[in-house]
């Protein structure tokens, strides 16, 4: 045991340091605008649900009302859902979830050594593409880690009037830090960089960085 904990130290140096799974998608969730109406679910485990047909009596894809359940076990997320009401991502009590109004999401997972478990939900409507990432700590409490909405507006001045100018995509993981790439569009160029979200292991949370940007396409 000491021996291995002493090739541990000497040639990582990171054994007990946070270390992340890669995402794997886990099911898609949003609102129907057509075929009747009602919230779509994909890949549940369980879903309590009923059919949304106050306009389409043959409407069966997309819910009224219910609790649906992404995967099993301690790592299970529950979406706790009302059409025109909520969406409401986390545990199986309601009141330990994260609301988002979301249209299009697909939905992953990435688990942890240290009994954390991150749920990016990445979110598709228009030109917008974006990332919020949820999680469950190891006491089981529910909370948002990132919303890159909030990074757009922090770091491109987005003021929420028209529609984001940045599309995030491609989360990938290297230990304890996440990788984002995005591309900005505004003043007639298109620029591309990534943001890094490494674990603070004292703090409980991750930090952000933003990497060198380059410009791909100007002039349009």
């Amino acid at each position: 045991m000491g021996l291995m904990m002493f090739i541990c130290l000497l040639f990582s140096g990171n054994c007990f340091a946070m270390q992340f799974s890669q995402p794997i998608e886990i099911g898609e969730a949003g609102i129907m605008q057509a075929g009747g109406g009602g919230v779509y679910i994909d890949g549940a485990n369980y879903n309590s649900g009923k059919f949304y047909t106050k306009y389409r009596k043959d409407n069966t894809r997309g819910y009224e009302k219910g609790i649906a359940r992404f995967g099993n076990g301690k790592d299970a997320l529950y979406l706790h859902y009302s059409y025109r009401g909520y969406l409401k991502f986390g545990g199986q009590d309601i009141n330990n979830t994260i609301e988002d109004n979301i249209l299009i999401s697909t939905i992953y997972k990435i688990k942890s050594n240290e009994g954390i478990t991150l749920y990016p939900i990445y979110k598709t409507y228009g030109p917008e593409f974006d990332y919020s990432i949820i999680g469950r700590r190891a006491d089981g409490k529910f909370v948002k880690y990132i919303d890159t909405r909030e990074i757009t507006k922090r770091y491109f001045g987005w003021n929420r009037e028209s529609a984001s100018p940045v599309m995030y995509r491609n989360l990938s993981v290297q230990n304890d830090t996440l990788t984002m790439e995005y591309q900005h569009y505004g003043n007639k160029q298109r620029i591309q960089g990534k943001f890094y979200f490494k674990w603070d292991d004292k703090a409980q949370w991750f930090g952000i960085a933003q990497g060198k940007e380059e410009v791909v396409r100007s002039g349009y």
